[in-house]
């Protein structure tokens, strides 16, 4: 009888990951009730040091087990790089109890949750932006093939009867939080997309050959929008316009404030005529 993750790698995959199927894991089990109905997923750290060189030390660990825990001891480990290796279909030794936590029943973790390891260091240590945003990504994909909502997604720290601590440097209120911006991401038409990536384009100016923000190039270097606001509020000073009161919010932090008060139907016409002004700034290609 197959085991009840072997759907793993392929949900992973069309997620649009970087999986790697390690030798035998959709055979692969510890002793004990399968997570037949499994209710979220729990994210850990190895505890072992990884880098870009060596993004996923600690695989064989994870299959083989400790001596004080046998293995399998995750269903998938998420490398420094960001790539994900499948390590087991059936139950993982990754969780222990579980007391209740979010929309989650307390019980044996197990059975309950799928145990996501992100193999990082964890104290001195925290994870790389690829390996976030491959959590990010695994963990809303499964959750969404478990029909389960983005909450039931906790960190060890957060079901642990015994004080663990990870994932270390996880903020697990954010990391759910950006779960629904990708969840929200996920389901935009394709217009919206392109849309969203228009304005982005206006905002931040072309990117860099690595995806940095930029700017827009100007006569005094890059500016995006904000910088050019800034600018505008430095020319009001330097043409002699009344001072701030003393202790008054100044620079960009007032300028946010006014945005703020602004209507919307005001505030989105001045920033699009700021980005048609620029646009008229930029050199003609070739020049």
């Amino acid at each position: 009888m197959a085991l009840p993750l072997v759907w793993l790698a392929d949900v992973l995959r069309a997620a649009g990951l970087a999986v790697v199927e390690t030798s035998g894991w959709k055979e692969r089990t510890a002793s004990g009730v399968q997570p037949t109905a499994a209710v979220g997923v729990l994210e850990h750290h190895t505890a072992t040091p990884a880098s870009y060189e060596n993004p996923a030390p600690s695989v064989q660990l994870c299959i083989d087990g400790r001596s004080d825990l046998k293995g399998p001891l995750c269903h998938a480990v998420i490398g420094f790089d960001g790539v994900v290796h499948v390590i087991a279909a059936g139950r993982a030794n990754h969780a222990g109890e579980a007391k209740a936590s979010g929309p989650n029943p307390a019980g044996d973790g197990n059975t309950l949750y799928v145990g996501f390891e992100w193999d990082y260091q964890g104290v001195e240590q925290g994870p790389s932006p690829e390996q976030h945003g491959a959590a990010i990504t695994a963990t809303a994909a499964v959750l969404r093939h478990l029909g389960r909502p983005l909450e039931a997604a906790r960190g060890h720290k957060e079901t642990s009867v015994t004080g663990k601590i990870d994932p270390g440097h996880v903020d697990m209120d954010r990391f759910r939080a950006d779960l629904v911006t990708k969840d929200q991401e996920d389901e935009m038409t394709p217009e919206q997309d392109a849309m969203l990536r228009r304005l982005e384009h206006e905002l931040l100016g072309p990117r860099g050959p690595q995806g940095q923000i930029q700017g827009w190039q100007t006569a005094v270097g890059p500016r995006t929008i904000v910088a050019m606001l800034v600018d505008l509020v430095n020319s009001m000073a330097a043409n002699n316009q009344p001072a701030a009161p003393q202790g008054a919010v100044q620079g960009p932090e007032a300028i946010k404030a006014a945005f703020e008060a602004m209507p919307a139907d005001q505030a989105a016409p001045l920033l699009a005529e700021l980005v048609r002004i620029q646009q008229q700034r930029q050199p003609a290609p070739g020049a």
